[in-house]
């Protein structure tokens, strides 16, 4: 039951603030949750540093270890509606708190691990734990900032996100040389521990639905949130923005997250620090173009035009760097970095969810619609390793060993994708009328 006394004494507060003095409580609010998603980005990405180190200390091939990385992303999954629910009814505070520590807790037992039945596990509650990041940050922007400015603070949250995967890259990569992938992790939940810390004296919880007298049942509960979770889905053009999502997020779970420094290595002959540092590249191009994006949406003043937009110059951009050969590192660089610059357009779909959806339904939303692009790492990352142990051969050792056609072929999964991106924004024509008619 609400404490409805409680609840408006602190709304009352907050509408008694001037618009600088709640800004700058918000921005502290929001820059704390964003520590969180950094530091489950860096958890995502992580085994991006590692890959040869786990299929040697565990004797795995390429589909195996996608499989037990995907749960990760299995997690994830499961979490969004659940997370997107606990977000919009009791606050973020005690969610992120415990979330934060949950990731903390899956990142040890993964150190810890002696067999792929104990590293799935872990995989799947870092994916729980994470499921809560991004929808905080939602949330928390829009709580306390300015409707108009949601675009500004998703694109802050992901150069967050940006920096978390950078960490993921070469710094983790030197962890890894100096301390061992074990050790390195076990750093990693301990700072996780401290961000928990963090957050429980920093995050504080202002819900509009609280200024709601409501004496609700659990069944009553119950049926405001099949009623909410129905309505999204009942609505087309979610499914179509979250197909749109599903295949833009291909080529950070399939090649980023996971394969994309065992192909550059293997391909151009680099070390594993050079090659995550490469890889890393489309999350820069993410971090820089995700405010860009919001510009680009208001100088063309539809969301199907610039989500069209970005997916041409990402699926163009993946294309011509899998299948042609180029003559250096620099004009690899250069091409994952324009790809993630088109990658970072694909954020603008979260604005039109929300857009589609009342303020009560923002986090369950933006959950149903991250579920939807987080479903490409399930897919994605065992399906590609299927295919790169079919182009695999052995030694005569009976190692395996994986050509670069044997990348090539797995990684040609992202490229279908990115062109369903491309359809399904064409999909997209009803959209701008629909949100007209919202306003």
């Amino acid at each position: 039951m609400i404490n409805t006394k409680k609840s408006l004494s602190k709304m009352e507060g907050i509408l008694q603030m001037d618009a600088t003095e709640k800004f700058k409580k918000g921005f502290l609010i929001w820059s704390s949750v964003a520590l969180f998603y950094f530091f489950q980005f860096t958890l995502r990405v992580s085994p991006n540093a590692c890959t040869d180190a786990l299929m040697t200390t565990y004797n795995f091939d390429a589909a195996t270890l996608g499989s037990i990385m995907s749960f990760y992303y299995i997690g994830y999954v499961i979490m969004q509606v659940p997370a997107g629910v606990i977000l919009d009814r009791i606050g973020v505070r005690l969610p992120v708190v415990a979330s934060v520590l949950m990731c903390s807790t899956g990142v040890l037992l993964f150190a810890i691990a002696s067999n792929s039945i104990v590293l799935s596990i872990a995989r799947l509650l870092m994916g729980v734990g994470s499921a809560f990041a991004f929808l905080s940050n939602v949330k928390v922007a829009s709580l306390w900032f300015d409707p108009k400015k949601m675009p500004l603070f998703i694109g802050l949250t992901l150069a967050a996100g940006t920096l978390g995967a950078k960490v993921a890259g070469f710094p983790l990569v030197y962890l890894l040389d100096a301390l061992g992938w074990q050790s390195a992790l076990e750093l990693l939940a301990a700072s996780g521990g401290a961000l928990a810390l963090l957050s429980w004296f920093i995050v504080k919880d202002v819900q509009v639905s609280d200024l709601q007298e409501r004496k609700e049942s659990l069944k009553e509960e119950i049926q405001h949130i099949i009623a909410s979770f129905s309505a999204i889905l009942k609505e087309p053009l979610s499914w179509v923005i979250g197909m749109y999502g599903l295949a833009m997020y291909l080529p950070l779970s399939g090649f980023s997250d996971l394969w994309g420094a065992a192909y550059i290595e293997d391909m151009y002959g680099v070390s594993r620090a050079v090659a995550a540092d490469m890889s890393w590249l489309i999350y820069l191009g993410i971090g820089i173009s995700a405010l860009l994006w919001s510009f680009i949406h208001a100088y063309f003043k539809s969301y199907r035009k610039s989500l069209a937009l970005a997916s041409f110059i990402a699926s163009s951009t993946f294309a011509i760097m899998l299948y042609f050969p180029l003559p250096n590192l620099w004009v690899l660089g250069g091409l994952l970095f324009v790809c993630g610059l088109g990658l970072g357009g694909q954020f603008l779909a979260f604005s039109a969810v929300s857009e589609l959806n009342c303020n009560s339904r923002t986090a369950m939303s933006s959950g149903i619609h991250n579920m939807m692009c987080m479903l490409s790492g399930v897919i994605s990352q065992p399906l590609i390793g299927y295919f790169m142990d079919k182009g695999a051969h052995a030694t005569m050792e009976e190692d395996v060993v994986y050509s670069p056609q044997s990348y090539t072929y797995g990684l040609s999964v992202v490229v279908v994708g990115l062109f369903i991106a491309l359809l399904a924004s064409y999909l997209m024509k009803p959209l701008e009328k629909k949100l007209k008619q919202l306003q």
